[in-house]
């Protein structure tokens, strides 16, 4: 206990306090109290962290406070880890202050169901579920939700919760998304709320920048084949946040696919199988992705290569396509980049299918007019006579029939 005491992290002292606690051993106590005294509260949310963790960002607008989205910090799935684990040795001490905790952890979800990576999701879900079954609260819940988008004039959206559609994840769309939503809980029991909005940026300006620089990416692309019907890639990487390690955790390349355009999975497990490239693991294509799986990356570059094929006629596509690397566990350490396929951007979509997928490309059923035409069917024809003709006297010009 000393040892962990003086040198020990707080994420190192939340998993010791809850295996203590589990173990009923009698240090336990001690290691509850150098937990509690590692707690940090901000606003009405308790945390235990590396770092402090600003509130979730807001926005003043007529006289009103809106919630604006939520940008990656520095120690964002250590943080989740780390609070997950206190919140599991509070609830199972039965103490009575941890509502801030939910609240804290509930707040730093990023993804529908999930936090910033798979691990410090398990850990956060497993410690929500205990709360909510020690809590008892969900024997009691009916909610009613009123949804109001300001894209949605006049328009109302409700929501129902009851025990028997707790489970049950309810979705609106706002179609044409702009302005605020406005929502309004009535009712007893607890409902998380989440809007997920998504765009595009075509300029680095634009781009959400990582809370540290960890990785290093560079980019290659060749366009070749007819009317570009092949990409060649070229992506290198590299672990360059030395100061915290001296190589990441499991680190993926996730290539985004340009539509029309896909490489076969065998192509990649034979890539795999050579074992051409250091340290890569696995390879997958998905819908509008390629994925790629290293143990780790170092300072040292590792480079992968391969070549998109287009399947299906596609032209005038999105020009601007994201390539990303980030630690698999930690994907707040991450690099991204802008990917720019003017090419095929520029391409029409009579230069890219054949003539029985387009039939009504003018170049498929317009004839075009032969200037030399007329002179050519002039000499078929002499050829012709001359065939069917005989010269009988070469001084002159004197045909006679057969």
């Amino acid at each position: 206990m000393a040892t962990i005491k003086e040198s020990g992290s707080t994420y190192e002292i939340a998993i010791v306090a809850y295996a203590l606690m589990i173990a009923k051993a009698p240090k336990a106590e001690a290691a509850f109290t150098m937990l509690s005294a590692k707690m940090r509260s901000i606003g009405e949310f308790n945390y235990w962290g590396e770092e402090e963790v600003p509130l979730p960002p807001t926005k003043l607008e007529n006289q009103r406070y809106f919630s604006l989205p939520r940008l990656p910090y520095k120690y964002d799935s250590l943080n989740i880890q780390t609070t997950a684990y206190a919140l599991l040795t509070y609830v199972s001490r039965q103490e009575i202050h941890v509502d801030p905790i939910v609240a804290w952890l509930n707040a730093q979800r990023l993804t529908d169901g999930g936090w910033a990576s798979s691990q410090d999701t398990g850990m956060a879900m497993k410690a929500l579920t205990e709360y909510s079954t020690r809590n008892r609260v969900s024997n009691v819940t009916q909610l009613a939700i009123k949804v109001e988008a300001t894209s949605l004039p006049g328009e109302t959206k409700q929501l129902y919760i009851t025990r028997k559609s707790l489970a049950q994840q309810q979705f609106l769309d706002v179609p044409n998304a702009w302005g605020t939503v406005r929502v309004e809980a009535t009712g007893v029991g607890y409902a998380i709320l989440q809007m997920h909005v998504q765009y595009s940026v075509d300029t680095y300006k634009f781009q959400t920048q990582p809370p540290v620089p960890a990785f290093d990416l560079t980019t290659r692309t060749i366009f070749h084949g007819r009317n570009q019907s092949h990409i060649s890639y070229v992506i290198c990487q590299r672990w360059i946040n030395t100061q915290e390690s001296i190589r990441s955790g499991m680190a993926v390349l996730d290539v985004a696919v340009p539509t029309g355009y896909m490489i076969q999975q065998q192509k990649l497990d034979s890539y795999i199988l050579s074992q051409r490239v250091r340290n890569l693991q696995r390879a997958r294509f998905q819908e509008r992705k390629v994925l790629f799986y290293f143990d780790y990356l170092d300072n040292d570059y590792v480079c992968v290569n391969f070549t998109l094929e287009r399947w299906m006629p596609v032209a005038n596509m999105s020009r601007y396509l994201p390539i990303r690397v980030y630690d698999y566990y930690a994907p707040e350490r991450f690099n991204e980049t802008i990917f720019d396929s003017l090419q095929t951007y520029l391409l029409n979509i009579c230069e890219v299918c054949g003539s029985s997928q387009c039939p009504y490309c003018s170049i498929y059923n317009i004839a075009v007019r032969f200037p030399g035409s007329i002179v050519l069917m002039l000499l078929t024809g002499i050829v012709l006579v001359a065939r069917h003709y005989r010269i009988v006297n070469p001084n002159g010009w004197i045909f006679l029939n057969d």
